[in-house]
């Protein structure tokens, strides 16, 4: 036991960085340093290290030794995946982002907003009217068509006059737009998570600045209303058939006395459209007891969507495990998913289990004439630096705009499906371009994406179980 002497001690960290604006900018200028200078300070530590008598003492006393420049290897990079549209199709930019093709072509599908309710406080008419008119004039290009809302006018922009207006008409709404404020408490104590439709919110201090700035705010709001209901995107080529893919993420409530929350998606059809329901806040133990006694056959809702038709091969990606918890996810966890499939006759379909593991500290640079720059999108490491008891690999499948970009390490812990390594490479590649919250590639593949917003929708927001009607719309975005 080690006791501290009050008057002696002081506080370490940074306490209210949010409020000093200066400090945000220092901190993350040391942060956020280019793959040039992250070499430049990694090698001046190596130098001082090797300098230091001390520290060679220390190191050779654990028979350790420390080589003066970093590991150079081989990689590869995965070509570029093809986006398509309802009535094209297109390779996007070196930059992986296709913000302006999606927003000028209609999506594969929409929905229409032929009844819907416009919520906004009695100071910012004006700008509710704006929004309306610049609804109207994007919808036609993305494919979507939006009627005229019914307008209601609040007094105040308190939370609670909100909260009292969209329940007294529940029945008579189908989109709720438009807040100067807080955006998750309204979402938290005024919309029926336990009854649809899904909400929308707007901050009122985004639709205000420069010229254009509305409408580049409201393309986007469509497209995610349009996610909310039902509607799909974009989609690129996946040539597996009959494939399900499962992303599955746990969100831990430190604040609820470590309660735990699962959040499930499951693909649909081609375009990876998912469906997802979450555990209620429990231990995580009784979390995954619910999710294998209440959702312990998640084909059930799903087969009316899938054509009455069992996947013949799933696909798991499993989000926040470290290298300790890897034979745990293998004894516990899989066998639980695996008892779903005895509610079928002679139904055992192939599986694939991988861990996806985003907070690693592994750095990869691409060397071209010695200077060091972020690798392309794609770039994938399989050797040398991946372990010898696991099959595993690295991927870098997004574009880092600043910074260094760090890439996300997958651990295949279960391979009944016969899969390759170069076809669950390119596989996960694909599903890192078809999370619609973003027109572009992310760090995960989007079911792993979606199963975290909707397990930290619940966790952190609802604290319950969301409504069993929403489960095949992406309502948490």
């Amino acid at each position: 036991m080690v006791l501290l002497v009050p008057e002696l001690t002081f506080m370490t960290g940074l306490p209210d960085l949010k409020k000093d604006s200066r400090m945000v900018k220092d901190v993350m200028r040391e942060m956020l340093q280019s793959p040039r200078q992250h070499y430049a300070r990694l090698i001046s530590l190596l130098r001082r290290i090797k300098d230091s008598p001390e520290a060679s003492r220390e190191l050779m006393r654990w028979g350790l030794s420390l080589d003066q420049d970093i590991h150079r290897t081989q990689g590869r990079v995965l070509p570029l995946e093809r986006i398509n549209l309802r009535h094209s199709s297109f390779m996007p930019a070196e930059d992986l982002s296709w913000n302006k093709e999606v927003t000028r072509e209609a999506s594969i599908s929409a929905i229409a907003m032929n009844y819907w309710l416009l919520v906004y406080p009695k100071r910012l008419q004006d700008l509710a009217k704006d929004l309306v008119a610049a609804m109207e004039s994007v919808c036609g290009p993305i494919g979507m068509h939006v009627s005229r809302p019914a307008l209601v006018e609040l007094k105040d922009d308190r939370i609670e006059t909100y909260a009292k207006t969209i329940r007294s008409r529940r029945g008579a709404w189908r989109e709720v737009t438009h807040r100067h404020g807080e955006a998750t408490g309204i979402s938290s104590l005024s919309f029926p998570w336990f009854c649809p439709p899904p909400p929308q919110v707007i901050n009122a201090q985004s639709l205000t600045g420069q010229a254009g700035k509305m409408r580049s705010v409201v393309q986007k709001v469509l497209l995610q209303m349009n996610c909310k209901m039902g509607g799909e995107l974009w989609g690129v080529d996946i040539p597996l058939k009959q494939l399900m893919v499962i992303g599955m993420d746990v969100y831990h409530c430190h604040s609820k006395g470590m309660r735990s929350v699962i959040g499930f998606v499951a693909s649909m059809n081609q375009y990876v459209v998912a469906q997802g329901c979450a555990s209620p806040p429990t231990s995580q133990s009784s979390a995954w007891w619910w999710w294998w006694e209440k959702t312990s056959n998640p084909f059930q809702f799903l087969l009316p969507q899938m054509n009455h038709c069992l996947p013949k091969k799933i696909v798991v990606y499993r989000d926040g495990v470290s290298d300790s918890q890897l034979d745990t996810v293998l004894k516990y966890e899989i066998p639980q998913m695996q008892k779903c499939f005895d509610t079928f006759e002679n139904y055992q379909p192939s599986m694939v289990v991988v861990v996806v593991q985003k907070q690693i500290s592994t750095n990869f640079y691409a060397v071209a004439t010695e200077q060091f720059t972020s690798p392309p999108p794609g770039t994938v490491i399989d050797h040398t630096v991946t372990s010898s008891d696991w099959q595993d690999f690295f991927l870098l499948a997004h574009c880092s705009r600043q910074g260094c970009s760090i890439p996300t390490r997958y651990v295949c812990v279960l391979n009944t499906a016969n899969l390759s390594c170069e076809h669950l490479q390119r596989l996960t590649f694909k599903l890192c371009h078809l999370y619609w919250n973003w027109p572009g590639t992310v760090r995960v593949p989007a079911p792993c994406k979606y199963a975290h917003k909707l397990a930290f929708l619940s966790g952190q927001v609802l604290h319950h179980e969301p409504s069993a009607q929403l489960c095949d719309k992406l309502f948490f975005l």
